[in-house]
């Protein structure tokens, strides 16, 4: 059993909640008080920090560090839920090259008001928007107050696919981002992958994956 008072810096597998990631974080610590400080797509992978013990205490504090993410987005097409997940409902044939984009970036670092994706987490009169949109609601979202710190375009895979870094406040949604940058190049956008690869101090490199914590390789900061 871990008995120490921790933040577990865990590298979430692709294909899992945030939700079962902390399950199966707790039942291999065998800590009965588990919970994680911002959550990733299912589909999403990297940092994932996770609160065991007294470390839940400290939800709000690493809730609002500054984050980093490695994202793909495809432009072309845009999915009712931003991502590679949902049904397209928008497309259009524009080709995009480096240059195009390079030019909009500078327009989306700062300060900003972000519309939330239809399908997300945002609490509705007590329910998710996401759960209300997959039962067909139209979900009438309020923007929210984000901030760009810094935002590079990486690398071109080619077939309108680029890779890009985002460091930005707590809250900012990347699946967003991408279809706001698509709107300025006059196109749509889908995020098609995301990794996050910081969360405040704690970063991928240091981070420990589930099969690490069965073998007893736990990275953690105790608290």
């Amino acid at each position: 059993m871990f008995d120490k008072n921790a933040i577990i810096n865990l590298n979430k597998p692709t294909g899992m909640s945030s939700f079962l990631a902390v399950k199966k974080v707790a039942r291999l610590l065998g800590v009965k008080k588990a919970g994680h400080m911002g959550t990733l797509d299912p589909y999403g992978t990297g940092v994932l920090l996770v609160g065991v013990n007294k470390g839940t205490k400290l939800f709000d504090e690493y809730l609002k560090k500054v984050k980093t993410y490695v994202a793909v987005f495809h432009f072309g097409y845009e999915t009712d839920t931003l991502d590679s997940e949902g049904k397209i409902i928008n497309k259009n044939n524009v080709e995009i090259n480096c240059q195009q984009i390079i030019g909009v970036l500078n327009a989306f670092i700062g300060k900003q008001a972000q519309m939330p994706p239809q399908f997300s987490a945002k609490k509705i009169n007590g329910q998710k928007a996401c759960d209300l949109a997959r039962m067909g609601s139209v979900v009438e979202l309020k923007p929210k107050e984000i901030e760009i710190y810094d935002l590079k375009l990486l690398r071109s895979f080619g077939n309108n696919n680029f890779q890009f870094e985002i460091t930005c406040s707590s809250g900012t949604y990347i699946r967003s981002l991408c279809r706001d940058i698509a709107y300025k190049l006059s196109t749509y956008g889908t995020m098609v992958s995301i990794i996050r690869t910081k969360c405040g101090v704690l970063c991928i490199e240091s981070s420990c994956t589930l099969q690490d914590i069965q073998n007893g390789k736990i990275s953690f900061v105790e608290v």
